[in-house]
């Protein structure tokens, strides 16, 4: 027997969906088992078990929701079905419309899929490993409720620190280099290049570029002591405080998510679309 969860948002259409999806598995005529996870959900709702392994992961929603299904599921090499009932969906790619033929196609073990690479952030406090988290969008070490800039000192491989003040830094992989990264102006990579990319948010010099660096780069970041209510959150979905002088170490992870690749739409399609980059009709 197979294992397969769905993941989806607590809202109606998402739900609707989502039973759907449960009783088209269980009817495909393959040993399924079909779990829904809902996320956010009541605190009292039923999880699926968690020694689970599925081999099959579909998620329902926005990219949030793959982030959280990657997070939970996805890190252990299974792919990941992703339908986009969001705004921009940049990872969950696949329209609705196209949602049943291309189930079908995963049930079958005959959909495309493309892996993205993901990195690892450790917090070294002192003599102490704080955290240790691998994820496929994003760290950002960002301030507080109060309007104080941030100091920070950066460090690439072998280089001499840098110094940014900043609102803060994100960190971005190349899948995530069109989430918050392109949002504070950073530059958006091609997910399949072998990258890193460094935005400080707000700087406060001109000076302050994003970097574009290899995969294989390491960048240390070290909170400085000015610097107060300093926060560290991945992929959107974990957070905890920092205090000055933790090191931040951010490095490729042996860990990539497969997603399903969507044959009706390209890259540069899709990213047409949700940019609003069409040429205009002069005629």
């Amino acid at each position: 027997m197979t294992d397969v969860v769905i993941v989806t948002r607590n809202s109606p259409e998402s739900i609707e969906l989502a039973k759907w999806t449960q009783n088209y598995v269980e009817k495909s005529g393959i040993a399924l088992r079909a779990y829904i996870d809902l996320t956010p959900g009541p605190p009292d709702k039923e999880m699926p078990p968690k020694d689970l392994n599925p081999k099959v992961i579909i998620s329902l929603g926005g990219d949030g929701t793959i982030l959280y299904a990657a997070r939970r599921w996805a890190m252990k090499g299974h792919p990941i079905l992703g339908v986009n009932l969001g705004h921009l969906g940049f990872l969950a790619e696949v329209d609705p419309p196209h949602y049943e033929s291309l189930l079908a196609a995963f049930l079958e073990g005959k959909a495309a899929i493309e892996k993205r690479s993901c990195l690892e952030v450790t917090v070294q406090r002192q003599e102490h490993l704080v955290a240790s988290i691998p994820f496929l969008n994003d760290v950002v070490i960002n301030k507080g409720s109060l309007a104080r800039i941030l100091s920070l000192e950066v460090k690439i491989d072998d280089s001499r620190p840098l110094s940014y003040r900043a609102d803060g830094l994100i960190v971005a992989t190349t899948t995530g280099s069109t989430a918050y990264n392109l949002s504070a102006g950073g530059p958006v990579v091609h997910h399949s290049l072998e990258a890193m990319v460094i935005t400080p948010i707000c700087p406060f010099t001109l000076s302050s570029r994003s970097l574009v660096l290899p995969l294989s780069s390491k960048v240390e970041v070290v909170v400085q002591p000015k610097s107060h209510s300093v926060y560290l959150t991945t992929d959107g979905q974990e957070s905890f405080a920092l205090n000055a002088f933790d090191q931040v170490l951010v490095k490729c992870s042996p860990i990539t998510v497969s997603l399903v690749k969507n044959p009706h739409k390209s890259y540069m399609a899709s990213l047409q679309q949700k940019m609003g980059l069409f040429q205009k009709d002069t005629r």
